[in-house]
């Protein structure tokens, strides 16, 4: 699963598990679209600790309390301390965040992190310019890009966010900077740019002709259902049924109305212009972002709307404290906090039912969607017992082999074996291919083969063309070795299958 595939390359990379490019030995890309610097920041971490469910997810966890101070330090010297922590304090029991910190589902905790600190110090340097912090800005961009090459999308719209918003800023620091910094600058930014079309256009390319065309509706129930936090909990859990999805859209639709507000309302101070311009900037950042990914191929899923958190809470944020600044009486202002305050109150309460909701399934009796079901821990201590004693352990289906590799020790890893794709295909080859396979897949001695359950598969005609491929060849001698149970409900199943020695 997502959470697991960088484990392998933080271990040096025994093997070609979830790595698709070396430098030498050193693992760079873990997909085409995927860099290796998760695998490089939690390396140590292994080295030292070992590999376990903590090492995995209590470093993402605290990454993702590190994003929200940072959100409170870009917020505090604009909007204030009191409106900055009611503002974070509404983001730490959003689902939003929540939900894919604990697993990095996405992975989101790197991106998140990259796109806090890239919004602070913009804010920042708004404050007081000084040349560091866009520099600091571009290195965001380039490690958040090689995270994950999708980060081009906050790039992207960042840039034009700035080119639109805030000229006065790139005038200063153009002037600010010496002539040789300046063109360094610009040297350096191009060769970002080829680098990143270099990158970018071979996927592009690639995936387009298989695009599905999702259409704006789904598009826009994705993007609801990823905020409030139902997405994630459909994909772990199989059901959302009382998480309260409405907070997200009313958040968006005030955004659009305080935005009007905002424009029809000419800011008198130079703070509530700077706020009402941050509440924009942070708006079409939002939207571009969104629209990046409705025509990107195979873009739309929560992973990819993820990226749009925080953002409407942020210009919520921004246009409410600009339009209270105008306000010139007393009555008004208190009307206002009772209102503003209401509606904190209200956000607050909604995500952290979410939130209870969530948590309230992450015990051991719960019901888990298959691939994220906790019995995978007895199924690795079983591997890790009893691997040993084949000379393979393979995954029929898909979603197996990663997590039980993340898991094992190093002399059960180099006996594991990702199979699904050959199963997958097994029974559109013609009966001498088949054979040859099925030679490759099981040699001459004992293996375990390892499926879920009928109806919890994720590539059915995996499943279908093992069992079939036992059944038309008699030289193949296996047996149900033993299956895995979480409450009432089957999730693996372990088969031992034997190749006779004359098997032919």
């Amino acid at each position: 699963m997502d959470e697991v595939d960088f484990v392998n390359a933080a271990q040096g990379g025994a093997d070609n598990t979830m790595i698709y490019m070396r430098l030498g030995p050193v693992p760079i890309l873990l997909m085409p679209y995927l860099g290796a610097l998760k695998a490089w920041a939690w390396a140590p971490i292994f080295r030292v600790f070992g590999v376990s469910a903590l090492t995995i997810r209590l470093p993402a966890v605290l990454l993702a309390a590190l994003t929200l101070l940072i959100f409170y330090v870009a917020m505090r010297d604009t909007l204030g301390r009191l409106w900055a922590a009611t503002v974070v304090w509404i983001m730490a029991v959003d689902p939003a965040n929540l939900f894919p910190s604990r697993l990095d589902w996405g992975p989101t905790v790197l991106m998140h992190l990259f796109q806090a600190a890239i919004l602070a110090l913009w804010f920042s340097n708004r404050e007081k310019a000084e040349p560091w912090k866009p520099a600091l800005i571009l290195i965001c961009f380039a490690l958040g890009f090689f995270d994950k090459f999708n980060f081009i999308w906050i790039v992207s719209s960042f840039v034009v966010g700035v080119l639109l918003f805030y000229p006065d800023s790139i005038r200063a620091l153009w002037r600010l900077c010496p002539r040789f910094i300046r063109w360094l600058a610009v040297i350096l930014i191009l060769i970002g740019l080829f680098a990143t079309l270099y990158l970018i256009l071979p996927l592009l390319l690639h995936f387009r002709p298989i695009k599905t065309h999702i259409g704006l509706p789904l598009m826009w129930a994705g993007l609801l259902n990823t905020l409030s936090g139902r997405a994630v909990a459909l994909f772990i859990f199989g059901d959302a049924k009382e998480i309260i999805p409405v907070a997200t859209f009313w958040l968006i639709i005030s955004d659009f109305y305080l935005a009007l507000a905002c424009v029809f309302s000419p800011a008198s101070s130079p703070r509530a212009r700077e706020n009402r311009k941050h509440g924009f900037f942070c708006l079409l950042i939002g939207f571009l972002i969104f629209v990046q990914i409705a025509i990107t191929p195979w873009a739309g899923g929560p992973h990819h709307h993820s990226m749009i958190f925080p953002l409407p809470l942020l210009a919520f944020a921004f246009l409410t404290k600009s339009l209270y600044a105008q306000l010139a009486t007393k009555n008004l202002q208190r009307f206002a906090v009772l209102l503003l305050g209401s509606a904190a109150v209200c956000l607050f309460f909604i995500n952290v039912n979410n939130t209870a909701v969530y948590l309230s399934r992450l015990r051991w009796d719960s019901h888990y969607q298959a691939r994220w079901s906790p019995e995978i821990y007895s199924l690795s201590q079983y591997i890790n017992e009893h691997g040993s004693e084949v000379q393979a352990v393979i995954s029929a289906d898909w979603g197996l082999h990663n997590q039980l590799h993340a898991l094992a020790p190093r002399k059960i890893r180099k006996r594991m074996r990702d199979f699904w794709p050959l199963f997958s295909r097994l029974g559109q080859e013609n009966e001498e291919k088949q054979t040859a396979m099925l030679h490759f897949i099981f040699p001459e001695d004992k293996v375990f083969v390892l499926l879920f359950p009928a109806s919890k598969e994720i590539v059915p005609e995996a499943r279908r063309n093992f069992l079939a491929s036992l059944a038309s060849h008699p030289e193949l001698q296996s047996r149900l070795a033993k299956e895995f149970w979480l409450g009432n409900e089957k999730i693996y199943e372990l088969y031992e299958v034997t190749r006779n020695s004359d098997g032919r």
